[in-house]
């Protein structure tokens, strides 16, 4: 990115940092993308979705759908961390 260019904002990532780099670990991102406070998965999507659920139900326990892809990523952190394990 050019220095110049200003960013959208993205204090809720950042307050979520930790969460971020464990997703983009288990989802296997060859490059963390930036992801603004806006953006959804669909806005960044790597990963085939059949994978990324099979991905995110074995490693948080918990079941994706479009819905949740659509909503904030930030949200979607906070709701994989507030529900792991528990839809197993």
């Amino acid at each position: 990115m050019m220095p110049d260019v200003p960013l959208a904002e993205h204090k809720e990532m950042d307050a979520r940092a930790d969460l971020a780099d464990e997703f983009f670990a288990i989802t296997s991102a060859e490059v963390r993308p930036f992801v603004s406070d806006e953006a959804n998965w669909y806005d960044f999507d790597y990963e085939d979705s059949d994978r990324l659920i099979e991905v995110v139900k074995i490693h948080y326990g918990v079941i994706l759908d479009e819905t949740l892809l659509r909503m904030p990523f930030w949200r979607l952190l906070d709701y994989l961390n507030t529900r792991r394990g528990a839809q197993r």
